[in-house]
């Protein structure tokens, strides 16, 4: 049978049948309109190659030209504010002060002006940076001359507001009665900058620290929370618009936040004052002191010695060398002096603590019953270990309890004490009291003293002895300030601090810091019995130079040898509370090798304390408990005038 299907597969109409696939045929009509619709795109495709060709050859230039002047004065960043350090009370000890540079705009003020007016344009330009801003005439003709087609030419950079505020009172005038000489101050502007500014020079340096070349923190609180100071700067854009004018797009920078600490400005100032005075009078090699508040760890204030300007922190000149040491030093020496001095030796130096760890032995072997108030403990000056070594106390005692041993700070007793405890236990005593680790203090560099603290493989017999009254380890002041704290406050050690709260720009709360509890390291019993060992210390031990008449104080010495065993060299020490029966501020003072054929006077230490609690207590408005003696008040008062008038002697004399 023949096969009916075309040739694409389809069937084959039959006559007088209709087309079976239900195509419609293209029609004369349709063909008519699609030839116009093509006809019509070619059209607008010829009109949009015409126009490019006009705007990239006919246009070109002109707005080559438009692109580069915009890119000269694009993208021109608006500084951000660095956030201010403050203390605890908001007094400024870091700000940003807004500086100024001055940038002209020859393109401003001399476009569409013939020959004879862009002369006088440039003569007026000039005149005026002259009078205003001490611009030599010559060079703002020369810089309008090379740069006509330039908006943005940096004139002068570091003016501050009293610089420009003689000329802003001159062009608000001349706005009103002359528009030409308005015309010419659109076309200088002024752009902000920030320099960084310390209004009390050396004061707190150690702790705020100071900001490199490009503004990043070095050292101290600037280096701690360089990203929290920090902001973002914001950008200028120039644009052009209709009418071939230029018009600033601004994207506001962000602020960086500010920091309120815990410092007081006037205990600090105390502590500073009592240092200097140490200084001029005897001098050491390093001082430092710490001041606590028990009950929250907060640090109120902290020094160490020699001090630095934050002004002008490479100016060794500022820090009491003179121009004739420095210049008999070679450069790499003034660096590591430079480095030395910027340290802050409360919490990026260490050092073997002496007999202020006596409190920690004390408190833990009371606390876990290695030792009772009520024992006592024989020493003749010294004990022998099993292999022959010979450890020596500071003096023969005879028989004393366990309080004695505080008061006159008995090496035989503390080791007895050690002994009982043991090597495993008192390795975990160390870990409680956070000695060997980090406090997580919030200063930049500070060390843990894990390498310089004994493990259990190195800790042998007579390591155990030495440990329990401060020698042989380690470590740094704000570990020792931090474990005694926990001992005089009921047992709560917690985190160290320095800053309270981060504040926005406006002013608002954007993060608080309060304290943090990390572990409990006594009892409230064993604090309340270590509190009176240690009043009883002052009252009549080795302490008794930290005595204030009038207020109920306690505290411990400590001594330590330095640098190679068996050397003369000493770093002394005192730490102490008061008012030991409620401890509002513990003053912990380190002197590194005093001055002195004797270096081992624990009194240098403990009398500096005295001096610091006297004048803070009663600003913080702690007044004496105790009746008070007249006659050893005022012997008390002519002490310190008596120190004074040497420190200004012995400066006065090496002045001269």
């Amino acid at each position: 049978m023949a096969d009916k299907r075309g040739r694409r597969g389809g069937r084959v109409p039959q006559p007088g049948e209709k087309n079976p696939s239900g195509r419609r045929k293209f029609s004369k009509t349709n063909r008519h309109r699609l030839i116009i619709v093509f006809a019509l795109l070619i059209v607008v495709f010829i009109i949009l190659i015409l126009r490019l060709v006009q705007i990239n050859v006919i246009e070109g230039e002109s707005n080559q030209r438009n692109v580069l002047s915009i890119m000269k004065y694009d993208g021109n960043p608006i500084p951000y504010k660095r956030g201010d350090i403050m203390d605890r009370n908001k007094t400024v000890l870091a700000t940003s002060e807004k500086q100024y540079t001055l940038v002209l705009a020859p393109k401003t003020l001399l476009d569409g002006k013939d020959e004879e007016e862009a002369a006088l344009v440039k003569t007026q330009t000039a005149d005026l940076l002259n009078r205003f801003f001490n611009i030599s005439k010559d060079d703002t003709m020369k810089v309008m001359d090379e740069n006509p087609d330039s908006y943005y030419v940096v004139m002068k950079k570091e003016l501050s507001y009293s610089d420009r505020e003689a000329y802003d009172k001159y062009v608000q005038k001349k706005e009103k009665k002359s528009k030409e000489e308005f015309t010419i101050a659109r076309g200088i502007t002024f752009e902000d900058t920030y320099k960084r500014k310390y209004p009390y020079s050396t004061l707190a340096c150690d702790v705020i620290g100071f900001l490199s070349s490009d503004n990043t923190g070095l050292w101290g609180l600037e280096s701690q929370y360089n990203s929290t100071l920090s902001g973002t700067n914001g950008r200028t854009y120039g644009l052009m618009n209709e009418g071939t004018n230029y018009e600033n797009v601004i994207r506001k920078p962000r602020n960086g936040y500010n920091l309120q600490t815990t410092i007081d400005i006037n205990i600090q100032r105390i502590v500073e004052k009592n240092i200097d005075t140490f200084q001029k009078k005897t001098g050491a090699e390093n001082i430092g002191v710490l001041v606590m508040d028990p009950k929250t760890s907060e640090i109120l204030a902290m020094a160490s010695s020699p001090v630095f300007d934050l002004n002008s922190p490479y100016d060794l000149t500022k820090a009491g060398y003179t121009e004739k040491q420095l210049d008999s030093m070679k450069t790499e020496d003034q660096s590591t002096l430079l480095t030395s001095i910027w340290k802050n030796f409360c919490v990026n130096d260490s050092y073997e603590p002496g007999s202020t760890a006596k409190t920690m032995t004390t408190a833990y072997a009371l606390d876990n019953g290695y030792a009772a108030a009520d024992d006592t403990y024989d020493c003749a000056g010294q004990l022998t270990a099993e292999d022959g070594t010979v450890v020596k106390c500071n003096e023969v005692h005879g028989t004393v309890d366990l309080e004695e041993a505080i008061e006159q700070s008995c090496n035989v007793a503390m080791m007895h004490i050690a002994d009982k405890i043991g090597v495993k236990n008192f390795i975990q005593m160390q870990k409680m009291f956070g000695i060997g680790q980090l406090t997580g203090v919030d200063l930049e560099g500070e060390i843990s003293c894990s390498n310089l603290v004994f493990n259990e493989n190195t800790m042998g017999p007579v390591e155990l002895w030495t440990s329990s009254f401060g020698q042989g380890y380690n470590v740094t002041m704000v570990q020792l300030a931090s474990a005694f704290c926990s001992i005089v406050n009921g047992g709560n050690y917690y985190r160290p601090h320095i800053v309270s709260q981060i504040l926005n720009d406006k002013g608002d709360t954007v993060k608080l810091i309060d304290k943090t509890l990390l572990r409990t390291t006594i009892s409230r019993q064993t604090s309340d019995w270590m509190r009176e060992a240690l009043y009883q210390t002052v009252e009549k031990g080795t302490g008794y130079p930290a005595k204030v008449p009038g207020y109920k104080i306690g505290g411990k010495t400590g001594t330590a040898e330095v640098g190679v065993r068996g050397s003369d060299d000493r770093l002394v020490s005192f730490i102490g509370a008061a008012p030991i029966d409620d401890p509002q501020l513990v003053v912990y003072v380190v002197i590194d090798r005093p001055h002195t054929d004797d270096q081992g006077q624990s009194s240098f230490a403990s009398t500096m304390a005295g001096r610091i609690f006297y004048e803070a207590l009663p600003y913080l408005q702690i007044f004496p408990s105790e009746k008070i003696d007249e006659n050893e008040l005022q012997d008390y008062k002519d002490a310190i005038k008596d120190d004074e008038k040497k420190a200004k002697a012995a400066q006065e004399k090496e002045e001269q």
